[in-house]
């Protein structure tokens, strides 16, 4: 990857002058585990983290498996076009980005995003920022996009990676979830496992873009950031908790689908903390349409409303602009329990989704 130093500048106006469209787009907020019930593991959480459900103890020094990466694997579903990207709350032209260029890419989209939980990770409220930061600069979160053509991926990146241990280690004693494993006799080892975890899931993706790689290998996004609107899907209040990565997400998404459809779009939304904290009772803090559904199939939900309105207007049957459809969840709506339908949902929208012309209103389809 080395030879690959030149990069390359996406600019707002070259994407939404684009001629396509995509409807359907999940955005994971993956704060690496079960926040909104509880604390409990999840397959988000990090080696040796510290849940409800999987404590650390005298033997066990927390979660004993490794944080799995599902965006590899959405890459090589043998798609016709989709775009998958991480994101990074900290880097929010980079994310709001990835929100105009998810929908102006045909086909699949999704984004996870890396989003600080004060409660879960134990954490001062302040310091969020910081850690977020770091994950980036540390190479625990790299900033990555991966665009699917005809079965074939290419990687690009935001930011130059790199894998720092010095600030890899200060990011992880930011949190109180790692606490106890600096109090451990066998503190050196356990550290060193956790290092190295860290460090081979880093290595995989580097791995996949010098095999799959784009030319230029960075790819950044150049965005006035004078030229944002203030976005007016989400009023100001809501019930997160200070110091929560999943407000400051809300805000940026919100503003990169203004930026494409204005007000024309449906959020649905899996049971979590952003779902709770949004609708409290009489004073939702949603101004535009918003559905709410269980855990595991917000992404069939957003999928089947994204494609019955794609079919009602090429049938002639729907004589207004298309909403765009955006699916949110955390661990479990498009992480873990909702996982099978997130995969199906997007192995339909990278298939199925860009054949849509194909149906007509006399054809019997």
């Amino acid at each position: 990857m080395a030879e690959q130093e030149e990069e390359r500048r996406i600019t707002l106006e070259e994407m939404l002058a684009r001629p396509t469209n995509n409807y359907f787009l999940c955005v994971n907020y993956d704060n690496e585990a079960f926040m909104n019930t509880g604390i409990q593991e999840s397959s988000a959480t990090p080696p040796f983290a510290s849940t409800t459900t999987g404590p650390d103890g005298k033997v066990v020094p927390g979660k004993i498996g490794v944080k799995q990466d599902i965006i590899q694997g959405f890459a090589f579903l043998g798609l016709r076009s989709g775009f998958f990207a991480t994101a990074n709350p900290y880097y929010y032209t980079d994310f709001i980005g990835k929100v105009v260029d998810a929908l102006k890419t045909p086909g699949a989209a999704f984004i996870q995003v890396l989003s600080s939980c004060q409660r879960g990770w134990r954490h001062p409220e302040n310091k969020a920022p910081e850690l977020h930061k770091l994950a980036t600069e540390s190479g625990y979160w790299p900033l990555y996009s991966i665009r699917v053509k005809d079965g074939k991926p290419t990687y690009a990146f935001q930011r130059k990676p790199t894998f720092d241990e010095d600030k890899l280690l200060q990011f992880v004693k930011g949190m109180g979830k790692w606490a106890h494993i600096f109090k451990r006799q066998d503190v050196e080892s356990v550290t060193h496992f956790l290092v190295q975890a860290m460090r081979q899931r880093y290595d995989n993706v580097m791995t996949l873009a010098s095999a799959f790689g784009a030319k230029p290998l960075i790819e950044s996004y150049k965005i006035d950031k004078r030229k944002l609107p203030t976005q007016e899907h989400v009023n100001p209040g809501h019930g997160l908790c200070a110091g929560c990565g999943e407000g400051e997400i809300l805000t940026q998404l919100a503003t990169g689908v203004q930026l494409v459809a204005d007000k024309n779009v449906v959020y649905c939304n899996a049971t979590s903390c952003t779902e709770v904290s949004t609708s409290k009772d009489n004073l939702p803090s949603w101004k535009v349409p918003w559905v709410h559904m269980l855990f595991e199939n917000v992404g069939t939900v957003a999928d089947a409303l994204s494609t019955g309105y794609r079919i009602l207007k090429t049938k002639g049957l729907y004589d207004k602009p298309i909403p765009r459809i955006i699916a949110l969840g955390g661990d479990g709506g498009l992480y873990d329990i909702g996982f099978q339908f997130l995969k199906a949902a997007i192995a339909r929208a990278g298939t199925w989704g860009v054949l849509n012309e194909n149906v007509k209103q006399d054809s019997g389809i």
